[in-house]
């Protein structure tokens, strides 16, 4: 899913309604309109600043007696629903998002920058939303007709809860299908803290989505916080969820937490800690001969010691290895000493439970390290010799299935509850350079 910055462009529609405390301890139109005044300056002047993104998606089976395709009615027997659907599997991913003046810009966790406004390229096959800062908050407040629903509890305190529509003309709502970026109405709910003309919590539910895009409906619930970012405290969600509903009338559900949120010109490059194992010295008659790039059809042993652990580990996070034997062109001039760091990215981490029980990782190797530069490195695994080691021994339960050359990423499947890697032992080959370029690999 796709969310756009909305700018203020209408007067906001209030109507009441009883409270179902009793006696309102404010005014539901006055809260309304002091949280409009403090949140729609500030959301107009937010400082440019970033966030680590842990998305956990999760994948529910369709119920077995749904055999409906129709998007209204798997959404009325959705919200008749009692129980959870049954759990298909799960993925998670990590990125970096920065919020700028053209709205959410992203990146893989510790890339040198951020160059990538389109969602798509990091959502790989399952859903990924973007807005969740502010476009939908300010849209809410800005050009939403509200209502005043009720005053009820939260976590001890009394808040109030309105809803909002945003009908097709004023949203800036946009849901990608295999027709491209589509706008969609939608409506929800808004909760404000009446004592700190805050927002507590925000609600997203879209109109039934067209046809094209392959999902009948997405539903976005917010948690905000605030934290202190450049001496303000800045409004950030703390957590989001979001809900897609497919026409098969499968479900995903998105997970999101938002950590380590600091100033965006301050931003400094997240590297990991070398690898223990020093970089073997080539003997004094061997020259070494790196070059801009590496020849395809270098076949060489790695071992990738980053940990990898499903409790922990996400797609997008950095990976750490070494050569365990040398790197050599057909002229034999040594490239690349046994020994030498070599650098990648984990581009995929799923646990598939239905129908069969297995965690997949997916690699993309970067660059290796000779002489104090690093060389663009992209390979797969060698597709005769598979034999892969995990933490020192040959590891009877994995599976290395084909690789696809077009997305440079190396894949792996274990038959394990629990997955946990201290090391991962397997021969490569590289490949040319653009077969590994894509972003979008996981």
């Amino acid at each position: 899913m796709r969310k756009h910055q909305a700018k203020a462009s209408a007067i906001v529609i209030v109507a009441f309604a009883l409270s179902g405390l009793g006696q309102q301890t404010a005014d539901p139109a006055d809260v309304l309109l002091q949280a409009r005044e403090r949140l729609l300056p500030e959301l107009a002047r937010m400082p440019r600043y970033t966030c680590v993104q842990t998305v956990t998606r999760k994948y529910y089976l369709a119920p077995s007696h749904q055999h409906d395709h129709d998007c209204g009615a798997i959404i009325a027997a959705r919200e008749s629903r009692k129980h959870e659907l049954r759990l298909q599997g799960w993925d998670r991913l990590r990125l970096e998002i920065a919020t700028v003046q053209a709205g959410d810009v992203f990146s893989w966790v510790g890339a040198a920058r951020f160059d990538e406004s389109d969602i798509k390229v990091f959502a790989g096959h399952g859903p990924l939303g973007s807005g969740d800062f502010g476009a939908f908050l300010n849209a809410a407040l800005a050009r939403g007709i509200i209502q005043f629903k009720q005053e009820e509890l939260a976590e001890g305190r009394r808040v109030l809860e309105y809803s909002y529509d945003i009908p097709l003309e004023r949203s800036s709502y946009k849901v990608h299908t295999d027709q491209g970026w589509r706008v969609t109405p939608y409506q929800g709910d808004l909760v404000l803290d009446p004592e700190a003309n805050d927002v507590v919590r925000l609600t997203v539910r879209t109109a039934e989505l067209p046809e094209s895009s392959m999902a009948c409906q997405a539903i976005s619930e917010v948690e905000y916080g605030r934290a202190k970012i450049h001496d303000q405290m800045i409004l950030i969600p703390r957590e989001v969820r979001l809900r897609t509903i497919h026409q098969s009338s499968a479900e995903t559900l998105n997970s999101t937490v938002y950590t380590a949120c600091r100033e965006y010109a301050s931003r400094s490059r997240m590297l990991l800690e070398a690898p223990k194992e020093a970089a073997a010295s080539s003997a004094a008659n061997t020259r070494v001969t790196p070059s801009n790039s590496l020849p395809a059809g270098l076949r060489f042993y790695g071992r990738i010691v980053t940990s990898i652990d499903s409790d922990r580990a996400a797609a997008g996070d950095p990976i750490e290895g070494i050569l365990r034997s040398e790197m050599r062109d057909k002229q034999n001039h040594l490239i690349a000493p046994a020994g030498a760091r070599f650098h990648g990215r984990l581009m995929l981490l799923e646990r598939q439970l239905e129908p069969a029980d297995y965690f997949k990782i997916g690699i993309r190797l970067e660059s290796v390290e000779v002489g104090g530069k690093e060389i663009p490195l992209s390979a797969l695994t060698f597709p005769i010799h598979k034999r892969t080691w995990v933490d020192g021994s040959l590891f009877g339960s994995i599976v290395v299935p084909p690789d696809d050359p077009s997305t440079g990423v190396a894949t792996f499947l274990f038959r394990h509850e629990h997955l946990s890697l201290k090391q991962l032992d397997s021969e490569w080959i590289t490949v040319a350079r653009d077969a590994g370029a894509s972003n979008d690999a996981h």
